[in-house]
Formats: C-alpha cells, structure tokens, sequence
C-alpha cells in the first residue's frame, strides 16, 4: 500500500470554535471527578461528518512524523474493510480545549481551541490523517480499495472522539505524553535535530539529577526533557540581549523544540551547561519556599492575608506532602507552573557572563530568594488576585514577567553597586 501524504490546513487565526453534527445519544460528558473546573465528552462522530485534519496538532509530540509504515495501513484497512467496527477496533482521537458544549436544538457539537498552544489533537493524529487520506484511497496507485468500498465506508463508520475542556493548561504535557504510547516512539524528535542531548546528558548524568529525565516517550523517568528544555529557555542569553520576556516557556513548551532546533540558539543552550543543574534545582526551590515567602510578604505588608493553602491556585491537602520528581524534594503546597515560571525566569538576571570565561552567578540565587523571595511573590499574588485568581492568565500576563525581571534586575545593579 502506497505511503500516506499530507498537508495540514488549519484556521488562521484563534480562538476558533468547530462544529460537528452528530446525534445527542452518541454524546456523553463527565465532570472530572477531582477537578470541577474539567469536563470530559465523549463523543462518537461519522466519519463524514468529522473535520479531519482541521485541528491544530502543535501539542501533539508524535502529531509531525512520517504517514509510513505498518500502523496507519492497519487503521485504514481496518476502515474499510470493518466500517461498522471502526469506532471500535480504533481508541479514536483526544482534543484538548478550552470549551466544549453541545447544541441541543440544532444537534451541534461545538468545541472552542483557544490556541494552538494551548489546546488542539493531543493524540490520534495518525488516525485523523488516514481519515482525511482515505478518500483519496481509490486514486492513489496501487490502492487496495476501490472508489464505491471507500464512499460506503465514509458514510457508515464512526470514529471516537475525546474531548476533555476547561482548566488544562497545566496538565497539557502530562495529558500529550501520556496518550502517546500505543506506538513506540524514536527518539524525540529533537535528538536528532541541533545536535542532540549528549551535552545535556552529560552534564545531568555527572550531578544529583542523573536518573530523573525522560529522553525519549517510553523510558520510566518521571521528567519529560522537554520540561527542562523550558527551564533552561527562560535563562538563554537572547531574551536578554533582545529585551524580551520568554513567555514560550510557559505557554508552548512543545515549541521550545523550534528554538532548540535553531543553529542561532544551540550556542546559548550549551553555554549554560555550568549552571542547569543550578537552574533545575533552583525551579524546586522556589516551588518549596513559596509558601515561606509568601507568609513573609503578608508580615511585610501588615496584611494577614488568605493562608497560603487556602489559596484557590494552590493545591493543599492537609498535611500530605508532595513528592518533586526533579529533585525529590518536598512539599506541602503545590504552586502552578504560571505562577513559578515568572518567578524563575525573573532570576536569569542574575547570571553574569565574561567574555571568554564560562557562565556563572553573579550572586548565589538561592540566597538570593531566600532574602528577596517575598518581594517576587508579593508581585505574583497581586497579579494572580487582578487576573481573577486564574494562574494560567497569570503565567501568560507579559506586564507580570516584565515586573519581575525589572525587579530582579534593580537589585542586581545594587550588588554591583557595592561589590
């Protein structure tokens, strides 16, 4: 059977919302048992009825690879020649989304994607391809099917779709990864493009961190490299130069891959080899002292303020601790990623480059937090309450990120000042 080719189109511009027509018996939703902010849908959709190939797939980590090989010729035959089963014999597709809702006067299925950063086909992209291929099936030479086998079959399967909406932004990674492991995966993607991770590898397998990152989709690590690839991103020397905020970071960490890819930014990654492990360290850190400093900021303010866990963004459980699959580390609150991201990205201003010598602080950062933590968290908090408690629209606000690195910067300048 010929290979499958493709050719994406997907709305310009967002956030955009889809609509299917499909019958109200064949729609199920759910709240999320432990997250009232979710909703899951479950939904069977006809073929002819389903806009393949209309989804963003950016989230998707396997969304870019090759339609060759033995597992889309199973899915298209298993199409064509068991139509009736194909919802069956196939787990279907997952979308991501801000929303999704479903018209009852005019049988609608309406599923709102913000961005492409933020949601679209999290999984199942191989199966949405051949669905948008299989119409071609009777013109491609040497096509196994004929024109009438594929017509009927478009009109009779159904294909499964998933859609879980609401608050996901920060389970995006954990969602994408985790669908994506029917198939076994190479290398990512990214191993063989800038070089690869042996530099990386190398210098994380000589510290306390060896053993805890995931370079490719099946190992048993419980850190994804793509996480540390955002850390290490929001302390890359071209924010700097260029007087931008790395906003990336937090909001496409599948995107980071471009700029790693980047001949221009490979340098700037490699030269922070003496200090990733201190930036990974140092993102548990102040994920572990946030609670301390942000009691402190209440004491500096004169402000009795929430309890740090009983704040709606953090998550508190009694006195249960979490484990930090970076370090180990634990903690009794869990602070989301929009808030800590700002914050860390903050102290790449205190990194002190010299011509022709390797990178290195210019005061220790963890210090650094331990005296000034409060004044960086007091600016989050106040965000966070303006923003509407939403750590997603904190993590995303650009004037927040600016805030805390002017911050960071004005003290620097008086530690150079007395140095």
């Amino acid at each position: 059977m010929a290979s499958l080719s493709f050719a994406k189109s997907v709305p310009k511009s967002f956030p955009h919302t889809y609509r299917f027509h499909v019958s109200q018996e064949l729609v199920r939703s759910i709240v999320d048992p432990h997250d009232a902010d979710i909703t899951i849908h479950h939904v069977w959709i006809p073929v002819a009825e389903f806009k393949r190939e209309m989804l963003p797939d950016d989230i998707n980590p396997r969304a870019h690879e090759e339609m060759t090989g033995r597992i889309p010729q199973v899915i298209e035959r298993s199409l064509i020649e068991n139509p009736t089963e194909f919802h069956l014999l196939n787990r279907g597709e997952l979308i991501l989304a801000e929303s999704c809702r479903y018209d009852n006067n005019n049988k609608v299925l309406e599923i709102t994607i913000s961005s492409n950063e933020d949601g679209g086909l999290a999984d199942g992209g191989t199966t949405d391809r051949v669905l948008a291929r299989a119409e071609e099936a009777a013109s491609r030479r040497n096509s196994t099917f004929t024109e009438e086998q594929v017509s009927e079959s478009l009109k009779t399967a159904y294909v499964h779709i998933e859609v879980i909406s609401g608050n996901v932004r920060e389970k995006l990674v954990r969602l994408a990864g985790a669908r994506n492991t029917s198939n076994q995966v190479k290398e990512f993607a990214l191993e063989n493009l800038g070089g690869g991770f042996d530099w990386l590898k190398k210098v994380i397998d000589g510290s306390s961190l060896a053993g805890r990152i995931r370079y490719r989709d099946n190992d048993p690590e419980d850190v994804d490299v793509r996480t540390v690839l955002a850390l290490l991103t929001m302390f890359h020397h071209k924010w700097t130069d260029d007087g931008k905020d790395p906003l990336v970071a937090y909001t496409s960490k599948g995107g980071i891959l471009k700029y790693y890819r980047d001949p221009e930014w490979l340098p700037g990654y490699q030269a922070l080899s003496p200090v990733v492990v201190d930036i990974l360290r140092l993102y548990d850190f102040v994920h572990e002292e946030f609670a301390a400093q942000y009691q402190k900021y209440n004491l500096e303010a004169n402000d009795s303020g929430s309890k740090f866990g009983r704040r709606r963004e953090v998550v508190y459980k009694g006195g249960a601790t979490f484990k930090l699959p970076l370090t180990g580390g634990e903690t009794k609150y869990l602070v989301p990623d929009g808030w800590l991201y700002p914050v860390l990205a903050s102290l790449r201003m205190l990194l002190k480059s010299v011509p022709n010598k390797a990178l290195k602080w210019a005061t220790d950062p963890f210090k650094y937090f331990e005296d000034h933590g409060s004044e960086l968290v007091g600016i989050v908090v106040e965000q966070s309450q303006a923003l509407g408690y939403n750590p997603q629209a904190v993590g995303k606000s650009r004037p927040l990120w600016s805030n805390l690195r002017k911050t960071v910067e004005l003290e620097r300048m008086k530690l150079d000042q007395s140095s």
